[in-house]
């Protein structure tokens, strides 16, 4: 078994385990949206306030990515559902990828 062979295997679970915590970090996002657009949330708290700009600066970019083909649909910003559908398609091609490049490094 070659050394590049076992790196492609090492990357296979910590690639599913990223993109699943990012999946995570989406489906927060979009809570948090949720909560301030109906003025459950303060965010007059600084607590608060850091833990939304924190998930903020971790998914605007990735959610621009989208806002620059689809175009928000009224009040509803489509972006985040997107981003959510390319990101299970990546949780199983990505490390089966990896699989891949490992089986054929061997």
């Amino acid at each position: 078994m070659s050394v590049l062979s076992v790196f492609f295997q090492a990357l296979i679970y910590p690639s599913y385990v990223l993109i699943r915590l990012y999946t995570y970090v989406i489906l927060a996002a979009v809570i948090l949206s949720w909560l301030e657009a109906f003025n459950i949330l303060n965010t007059y708290n600084a607590t608060v306030r850091m833990i939304c700009d924190t998930i903020r600066k971790l998914t605007e970019p990735y959610f621009n990515l989208f806002r620059k083909f689809i175009p928000p649909v009224g009040m509803v910003d489509l972006s985040a559902l997107f981003g959510l559908i390319v990101l299970f398609f990546l949780q199983t091609f990505i490390p089966s990828l990896f699989a891949r490049l490992a089986q054929v490094t061997a």
